[in-house]
């Protein structure tokens, strides 16, 4: 019999290896410019300035007046590393964000596809604690459901795995700090996270870069921890569909 979770799955990983394709690029091509630009000898400049047109104001002939709002920047040689680095970790947060999204739209997909053979999972998905009209809710939510269709197995799975990641915790640090990467422009409460000593060593072990103090993180990523987000988010949802799929009595391997 052909796992009908299998379709989703594939879907899920495709975008994973898109943005790990890009974001290798990316790093590779941004670094090399560092060394480049910042050897001995060479020089380096680049300014922006901000300026639009007033979709009110006069014009010339039909023609939009431009004036300069005042605001510009500028990068010198002297901070060109510092200005790369902090691209890349701006444009890493982004792809974790963007795959943490497609793993949430994976799990919705995947409690839709265990609706249509089973009934009463159907009407737990009419619930409105768990949907708004024909969409499911993302969040706690959808782990909870996904926590309900996965059964005693999700349980076990959660207690007893290789890494050690307890599946609540980690999807909740996941989730806080794509939230903080699309909503708070990188910037983490801290408050979010200061539930346990548990979230905050898996939190530390899965950022790095980045301590759990003050009030606010200001959120930082390099190549490698990106990469190695993006890899646990692909295992998460595997471990979703293995879960589902032996509940099922699904082949769920992947040669």
């Amino acid at each position: 019999m052909t796992n009908p979770y299998r379709f989703h799955l594939n879907s899920f990983f495709e975008t994973i290896t898109d943005f790990k394709h890009a974001a290798n690029r990316l790093n590779k091509v941004l670094l090399n410019d560092v060394k480049i630009y910042t050897a001995e000898g060479a020089g380096f400049f680049s300014g922006t300035a901000l300026v639009i047109g007033d979709w009110t104001g006069p014009t010339d002939n039909g023609w939009k007046l431009k004036f300069h709002t005042g605001i510009q920047k500028s990068t010198f040689k002297e901070n060109y590393a510092n200005e790369i680095n902090a691209v890349l970790s701006r444009e890493f947060g982004l792809a974790f964000a963007q795959c943490f999204e497609a793993l949430e739209r994976f799990l919705k997909r995947v409690a839709r596809e265990k609706g249509r053979n089973n009934q009463e999972f159907q009407l737990l998905l009419l619930d409105k604690k768990y949907s708004t009209g024909d969409s499911l809710k993302g969040g706690d939510a959808i782990f909870d459901l996904i926590k309900k269709a996965g059964g005693l197995r999700f349980k076990e799975y959660s207690r007893d795995n290789n890494h050690n990641f307890k599946f609540k915790e980690i999807f909740t640090i996941f989730a806080e700090v794509r939230h903080a990467v699309t909503h708070s422009q990188g910037e983490l409460k801290v408050i979010k996270l200061m539930k346990s000593d548990y979230y905050n060593v898996l939190f530390e072990y899965l950022f790095p870069f980045n301590k759990l103090k003050g009030e606010v993180v200001p959120l930082v990523f390099d190549y490698r921890t990106m990469d190695r987000l993006l890899t646990y988010l692909a295992e998460f949802g595997y471990q979703i569909f293995k879960i589902l799929s032996e509940e099922e009595k699904l082949d769920w391997r992947i040669e």
